[in-house]
């Protein structure tokens, strides 16, 4: 069986990020040509991309079929920009089937748009509940099959305990300063130093839960219970 055929998602992400007046991260539009149109491919089967008006070429069409992708998977404003990040591209590189991405990393903003990759938040912080101990929800839960990859959001160093009702916990201190929460996972994923990107876990049903979900909290260094903001990165 033949190989794949692969991309550099930094190419692409220049060539995009080029088009829209800012300086690209993988040098000219000819080098990155052939990555851009394995990428538009993948669009043209998942999305229903016609890029037949200039092949090879980031221009606006793939940009908005690059949203739409973006936001079938429930991404939304900045998430949803039509900039191929690497969580996009690999999403897309399944989708797809027809290549692979060769420097899944990073991004070039060191931040991913999501936690749980493919997942929509389906409980958002803030809802009001006497059943909490804060009175309200003090994270995002992303609803998702046992087993479904958590990542790393910001680079930063990983470290797992557990957690008595949020089950096990990864807790990522980013270099933001922030300490990011992945809760009732089944199992560990990398710990120690890791970049945006990084598998540090898989959902699971541990803790207090009713079904398989992650509960991701973003706290300041160290902070106790109840000492949350709505997740941001």
């Amino acid at each position: 069986m033949a190989e794949s055929p692969r991309i550099s998602y930094l190419k692409v992400n220049g060539a995009a990020r080029a088009a829209t007046g800012e300086v690209g991260v993988a040098g000219t539009k000819e080098n990155s040509r052939p990555d851009v149109l394995l990428f538009q491919q993948g669009l043209k089967k998942v999305v229903g991309l016609d890029y037949s008006s200039g092949p090879g070429i980031f221009g606006p069409a793939t940009k908005a079929a690059t949203t739409k992708f973006q936001r079938s998977h429930g991404w939304s404003g900045a998430d949803a920009d039509g900039i191929p990040g690497p969580e996009t591209c690999r999403l897309l590189a399944d989708e797809s089937g027809l290549f692979k991405v060769v420097d899944l990393g990073a991004a070039p903003g060191g931040r991913m748009p999501s936690p749980c990759p493919g997942h929509k938040v389906t409980h958002p912080f803030g809802v009001r509940n006497a059943r909490y101990a804060a009175g309200y929800h003090t994270g995002d839960d992303y609803a998702a099959p046992t087993g479904a990859k958590l990542v790393a959001v910001r680079p930063g160093t990983v470290e797992f305990f557990n957690g008595g009702a949020y089950g096990k916990v990864a807790r990522l201190r980013a270099d933001n300063g922030r300490d990011y929460w992945c809760c009732h996972m089944e199992r560990n994923g990398k710990a120690g130093r890791v970049k945006a990107g990084d598998v540090i876990g898989y959902v699971g049903t541990t803790g207090n839960v009713t079904g398989p979900h992650l509960h991701f909290e973003d706290r300041p260094r160290n902070a106790g219970y109840g000492h949350v903001r709505k997740p941001q990165w």
